[in-house]
């Protein structure tokens, strides 16, 4: 997923399923050296209510992942740097 998604809402037959870019994880995914892990976190709800509330909750924390170009102009800063 890429641009300025920050969340996704996918509407299951038993409730919902709401994906959140985790930004801690996210951070340490861009520090040199350190194991890459998937910053999309899933969280299963039953209710509409319930998904309105942990959105409500999350919303204003969330920061969209980095796009293609921080990503390569990361990897280029730390190529170079020889670490």
């Amino acid at each position: 997923m890429s641009g300025d998604t920050v969340l996704r809402i996918e509407k299951l037959e038993n409730g919902y399923e709401v994906e959140i870019c985790d930004p801690k994880v996210m951070e340490n995914n861009r520090k040199p050296k350190s194991d890459w892990e998937d910053p999309w976190k899933g969280y299963a709800f039953t209710t509409a209510d319930e998904v309105k509330a942990f959105v409500a909750q999350h919303l204003d924390s969330l920061k969209p992942p980095p796009s293609a170009d921080e990503e390569y102009a990361d990897a280029f800063k730390q190529a170079s740097s020889g670490d």
